[in-house]
């Protein structure tokens, strides 16, 4: 891999932020939303429910798009979509046309976000990517709660108008950065792109073992963080904790997620992909085990809680950034498709794992919520296992 493709990390970092930033600066503006359009609550939620729907349906589209006419191209386009997004927004007369507006929006996140993960694919070795991709990571961790207080003060002073010009700023500087200092890193391109070929990448990709034990890890580990939005605040409200105190409590796996993420940029490396997965899922899977039993034995402060948490977030940190290399560093010239497919199967796993949980009852039991959380934590586990065994019969 030639040293001249290794592109700005902060770019690409931003890059992959975009779609994070586009759903956690809007979140506070939607009150506001529905009382100008004077729509149900069911109606506005719209405006972020097919943001997420196709920030993870356009990962697959320009995933395999940027096999076919670089990447380049690709995160550039994305860039100018999520600026056209943020300038429409501002002249919204309707909810329909500002839900038109936030999937334009979504489509330049998707793009952006996916193709910046598989530009460090290529642009570097795979033990040095899954480093690099954790800086990037522990960097995202900060964008989302600094989005909802960034998000909160512009409401308050500029309305929800204000929010969208917001994303339209970002986006250009996205864009500028980008144009300048990010090269084109697919070094050899698909000749064509039919849809008979787009299938047989996406089949290959889905066939290889590897490919879905690392993806499944990744999805299972994302899934369980976002399912906790679902379930874990009726917790707290039990607890007799505030909102504004559940979100300092909530912080804990920030925080141990960027330590993980910062400790799996000097140890990934030296250690390789597949132990730093395993140990990941390892530390994940006992803080989780812990959460448990403290709330079994009526351990009800929110110390108790959040310190396990902590260290979940810790084991995520380790865990999702080698995941996502381990999947796509074994998809070959199929890697623009694989990033996009294993980005949407993270992102749609918390919504699903959330709307499951919520529907078993996690709502109304916090022990029946961390028994589900921990079945597929052993599964994680246990797919880290089998990817160790196969390195073990090369």
């Amino acid at each position: 891999i030639s040293p001249s493709v290794k592109s700005p990390i902060l770019v690409l970092a931003l890059s992959t932020a975009s779609a994070v930033i586009g759903m956690t600066l809007i979140t506070p503006s939607i009150p506001l939303i529905k009382n100008e359009f004077n729509v149900s609550s069911d109606l506005v939620q719209l405006v972020l429910t097919f943001y997420l729907i196709f920030v993870s349906l356009g990962q697959i589209v320009f995933g395999s798009l940027s096999d076919r006419y670089g990447r380049r191209p690709l995160i550039l386009f994305g860039s100018i979509l999520y600026m056209l997004g943020g300038i429409l927004s501002i002249f919204s007369n309707s909810l329909s046309f500002l839900i038109l507006c936030r999937i334009i929006q979504a489509l330049g996140a998707a793009a952006c976000m996916s193709i910046a993960r598989v530009i460090v694919n290529d642009s570097f070795s795979k033990n040095e990517a899954a480093s690099k991709l954790s800086i990037i990571t522990a960097v995202m961790v900060i964008f989302p709660q600094v989005g909802l207080i960034l998000g909160g003060f512009i409401t308050e002073f500029f309305g929800w108008k204000g929010t969208m010009t917001i994303l339209f700023i970002f986006g250009s500087f996205l864009f500028i950065g980008i144009y300048f200092f990010i090269p084109e890193t697919l070094l050899k391109k698909k000749l064509n792109l039919s849809l008979s070929l787009v299938f047989k990448s996406y089949y290959s990709v889905i066939t290889d073992k590897l490919f879905f034990n690392f993806t499944l890890i990744s999805a299972l580990q994302s899934g369980i963080f976002f399912s906790f939005f679902s379930f874990l605040p009726y917790e707290f409200f039990r607890i007799g904790l505030s909102p504004l105190t559940f979100g300092i409590w909530f912080s804990f796996v920030g925080i141990g997620y960027f330590i993980g993420n910062i400790a799996n940029g000097f140890y990934a490396k030296k250690l390789g992909i597949n132990i730093m997965c395993l140990s990941g899922c390892i530390i994940s899977c006992i803080s989780l085990i812990c959460m448990f039993l403290f709330s079994y034995l009526n351990y009800n402060s929110p110390i108790f809680i959040s310190i396990p948490f902590l260290f979940f977030g810790f084991g995520n940190g380790i865990t999702v950034a080698n995941s996502i290399i381990g999947a796509l560093s074994n998809t070959g010239s199929n890697a623009g498709a694989a990033t996009g497919l294993a980005g949407a199967m993270q992102m749609a796993a918390g919504g699903v794992l959330g709307s499951f949980i919520i529907t078993m009852g996690g709502d109304d039991s916090f022990l029946v919520a961390m028994i589900i959380v921990i079945i597929l934590s052993f599964i994680a586990v246990y797919n880290s296992v089998l990817i160790m065994r196969y390195k073990s019969e090369k």
